[in-house]
């Protein structure tokens, strides 16, 4: 072998051990950063749901909107992610890794759409509204009824007025504890049982109220600013109902404990598989 071609045989065998050094390299740094970016994707999630569960059982407005938003943003954060991990993927043409990314987005996709009703359930804090409405304004309001329904007990000694008026208190205070027990309810036909019970303890308290104003034993404006002490809670009463039947608390509550987590566990048990599938990918020398 002549000089020149020794020396053109060595500077043909350099260029290849290059490229097969560049490609094998090419693959071992691609392999570390798909399993770093499994890795975020898994941190991301997991971040996600805790933000979820927070946003579910927040107490005010603020907060579950404040969680609310974090969790979008780690999804956010994870899509960007698997954009970043489809090409590395793709780039090396392992079928399995391939398949097991694609189970993977499947997955995510479920856990997507479960979390996009969820989210916006979380932040309605409808139950949590109608409480705060009847502790507060329908409180306030039933007790200034109940206030003045024994200021009319106190005017009169008609026997028969008398027990119209305790029979006026009795319902509204039931009608009250009706309307709290409706809060929580889950089933649809236990609401519209309460419902039907509130219905015929207003009822009960109109006839009374009929009998007394009637009778023109009380006075005109007592039982003026005590009928209107009822007019107000009787419309509270009815955002409360109407707020109650929304049900996002409890609905939120059922989806993150059944569906949410059903498609976290997916997720989860897909991004395994895929992590051990790129695992068994090439290594860096040990």
């Amino acid at each position: 072998m002549t000089y020149g071609m020794k020396t053109g045989w060595v500077a043909s065998c350099v260029v290849i051990t290059l490229a097969v050094g560049c490609s094998s390299e090419s693959a071992v740094v691609r392999q570390v950063h798909k399993e770093r970016l499994v890795d975020a994707i898994r941190q991301k999630l997991l971040e996600s749901v805790e933000a979820e569960k927070t946003a579910v059982l927040a107490i005010t407005d603020p907060e579950s909107e404040a969680a609310a938003v974090e969790a979008r943003n780690d999804e956010a954060e994870v899509n960007k992610v698997r954009g970043e991990l489809r090409p590395l993927i793709v780039a090396d043409g392992r079928r399995e890794e391939i398949e097991k990314l694609d189970a993977f987005d499947a997955a995510w996709a479920e856990f997507e759409r479960v979390d996009e009703r969820l989210l916006a359930l979380a932040v309605a804090n409808t139950n949590l509204k109608a409480t705060r409405l009847l502790s507060r304004d329908g409180a306030e309001d039933l007790d200034r009824f109940v206030d003045g329904v024994a200021a009319m007990q106190d005017s009169v000694t008609d026997p028969g007025l008398l027990r119209a008026l305790s029979r006026a208190s009795t319902a509204a205070l039931r009608s009250q504890g009706l309307l709290f027990a409706h809060i929580p309810a889950a089933d649809a036909a236990e609401m519209t049982g309460l419902e039907q019970r509130m219905q015929a303890a207003s009822a009960e308290v109109e006839r009374s109220m009929g009998s007394v104003r009637e009778s023109n034993q009380v006075a005109p404006t007592l039982l003026a600013s005590t009928s209107h002490a009822w007019t107000a809670y009787q419309q509270v009463e009815a955002e409360v109902v109407r707020l109650s039947r929304q049900n996002s608390n409890v609905i939120s509550f059922d989806v993150s404990v059944h569906a949410k987590r059903e498609a976290t566990k997916q997720c989860l048990a897909a991004l395994a598989a895929l992590a051990t599938a790129i695992d068994v990918g090439p290594h860096a020398p040990r």
